[in-house]
């Protein structure tokens, strides 16, 4: 049954392990986001002075205030791979906001295939981006999500979730290389000048970026084989360094920076549509 709160913004906070993500969607589309930090020190009320801060932005678009904003939000969907600060921000929402909060898992009804009995265990990042993919853009896919962990899987175009891979991120790898290195240094993330490095900076950076995305490749390039009855099958590259990795990384056919909480949006509307 729909009610006059779906025509209202809808709120996406995606949880993750490093950023929590939080977009606003008004008729469909994405109006504003933004990204704060994963802690689990921050109390609700604490994240919830953060989050009413950075909605000062959002409100003031439309003339209103935050409060203003806030209480007009009809729905919020929450996907989180981190239970800690699951409870956490439930309990915001509880206290701070009227709307109606629908957390996104595989248990939900959104008529995605898994190749296991119990797809439980499949983190709400993966069941987004392929929801996201599946809908959104209305084809077999490979989905490259560039986040703490680097994730691959595999959604056809008949919603068949066929599996993933989880992989450490490109900054996890290298924060962990600066930790355990005396004699390196961090840098900034850019492209590669050189595949050989006649410097520490190069040769760390050809290492980290160059590294990540021979991976990448030999991936995309071993799935489109092993899945080729999915053919054709389209490479979506999303994720904060999804621009930087594209052009090292001949397989991926589009980069989509918002396909994780457009996944969330989308999930939202199918489970009110079941409702």
């Amino acid at each position: 049954m729909h009610t006059e709160s779906e025509n209202l913004p809808v709120l996406v906070v995606d949880i993750g392990n490093t950023n929590i993500v939080c977009a606003l969607y008004s008729s469909g589309q994405i109006a504003w986001s933004a990204r704060l930090y994963s802690s689990h020190q921050k109390t609700a009320d604490e994240y919830y002075a953060i989050l009413r801060t950075l909605l000062e932005e959002a409100a003031s678009l439309g003339q209103k205030s935050a409060l203003e904003l806030i209480n007009g939000i009809g729905h919020i969907a929450l996907g989180s791979v981190v239970p800690e600060l699951t409870r956490v921000w439930k309990h915001l929402f509880r206290k701070y906001f009227p709307a109606l909060v629908t957390e996104i898992t595989a248990l939900s009804p959104l008529g995605l295939k898994y190749k296991v009995p119990d797809p439980a265990f499949i983190g709400s990042d993966l069941i987004a981006n392929a929801f996201g993919a599946w809908k959104k853009h209305a084809c077999s896919a490979i989905v490259v999500d560039l986040g703490t962990a680097t994730t691959i899987q595999v959604v056809g175009k008949d919603g068949s979730f066929e599996g993933a891979v989880i992989a450490p991120g490109l900054k996890t790898g290298a924060a962990n290389l600066f930790s355990r290195a005396a004699q390196l240094y961090e840098i900034e993330m850019v492209n590669p000048p050189v595949l050989l490095g006649t410097n520490t900076s190069e040769a760390v950076l050809s290492g980290i970026i160059h590294g990540h995305a021979f991976m990448l490749e030999t991936f995309l390039q071993k799935l489109k084989r092993q899945y080729f009855d999915h053919k054709p099958l389209t490479t979506i590259l999303t994720g904060g360094m999804a621009e930087l990795l594209k052009p090292l990384v001949p397989s991926v056919d589009l980069v989509d920076k918002s396909l994780t909480t457009d996944g969330f949006y989308l999930a939202l509307q199918k489970v009110l549509e079941r409702s």
